[in-house]
């Protein structure tokens, strides 16, 4: 028990330190051949903070343990809005662009819906996952050009990017090339120890993979997200607090869940995919509200709400268990 724990917290911090490495290699490069920031930031930066929940979903459909993919991705999506964005609020109110409010979240609502009702039967079948891949083709597409036309993307862009200096542009390419590099197989080795780890630990405890998957494995993914999001939020940036939220929940069910499920069928194998599913949605359901009615903010109160469904959802899971 204890040796999976310690594998357990070592694969934790390659996958934050490989997300880290990726994006600055992601950073260099794209100053280098002169990328626009907004596909920067719908790119390297939403795929830097996503990638431990790809990696570790990955990791888990290649051993056949798709409970835990399942599990990794509802239980990231519920941690994400119930503990980071409310931790974040209870810091400092949230105040949204309206932007983001009338066409992210709502999106995002639906994204949410599509997928329980997809996974309602237990199952993501592979063309449903498919589905899931081609929408989220669509938010890119969709996305870029609203930002084009000065709207707010989901996804947090950054605003300032390394300037290449001349006469080294080559040497530069290369050594962002050689991050992304040490960024993937720091996410790789990361998924692979977690997902093994998470395993042990769920049979030392008894309990399903799915439960480890919606808890331990989704709130060690999810790492990334507090980190920026408490950032963000501290700093004044508003929009990149609650965007980092959106745009990574949304890569969570479309770019995590849905190439996994292209590549494996993924099954629940804890028989209450119901009601994490309906745990997910409501949450998803409060934000929207909250935001709605609070005139595109989140308060110290409405974080406070926040946190409180989180702890009950997670009761609820636990004693499931």
């Amino acid at each position: 028990m204890t040796s999976d724990v310690l594998v357990f917290v070592a694969g934790l911090a390659l996958l934050v330190g490989g997300a880290w490495v990726l994006v600055e290699g992601g950073k260099r490069i794209s100053a280098i051949l002169g990328i626009p920031t907004v596909v920067v930031g719908l790119t390297v930066v939403a795929f830097g903070t996503s990638a431990p929940e790809l990696f570790v979903s990955i990791m888990g459909a290649m051993r056949g343990s798709t409970g835990l993919v399942l599990g990794n991705v509802i239980g990231s999506n519920v941690a994400n809005l119930g503990l980071i964005l409310a931790a974040a609020a209870i810091c400092r109110p949230v105040v949204v662009e309206r932007g983001l409010v009338r066409r992210e979240l709502p999106l995002l609502l639906g994204v949410t819906a599509l997928f329980v009702v997809m996974v309602w039967d237990g199952k993501l079948m592979q063309w449903q996952a498919g589905l899931l891949v081609a929408v989220f083709f669509g938010f890119i597409v969709w996305t870029i050009k609203g930002a084009q036309r000065g709207g707010t993307p989901a996804v947090p862009v950054p605003e300032h990017l390394p300037e290449p200096v001349p006469g080294h542009l080559v040497r530069g390419l290369f050594a962002g090339l050689g991050l992304v590099a040490m960024g993937v197989v720091g996410l790789a080795a990361g998924g692979y120890f977690i997902v093994n780890a998470a395993l042990g630990i769920a049979q030392e405890l008894g309990v399903s993979e799915t439960i480890i998957g919606l808890t331990l494995v989704a709130v060690g993914t999810s790492l990334p997200e507090l980190a920026t999001t408490i950032v963000a939020s501290l700093k004044n940036e508003d929009d990149l607090a609650l965007g980092n939220i959106v745009g990574s929940n949304l890569f969570n069910i479309l770019a995590v869940a849905g190439p996994v499920g292209v590549f494996r069928k993924l099954e629940d194998t804890d028989g209450a995919i119901h009601m994490q599913l309906v745990s997910m949605l409501l949450v998803t359901v409060l934000v929207f509200a909250s935001t709605r009615l609070a005139a595109g903010g989140l308060g110290r109160r409405r974080g406070a709400i926040l946190l409180l469904a989180y702890i009950l959802v997670m009761t609820a899971w636990m004693t499931r268990a």
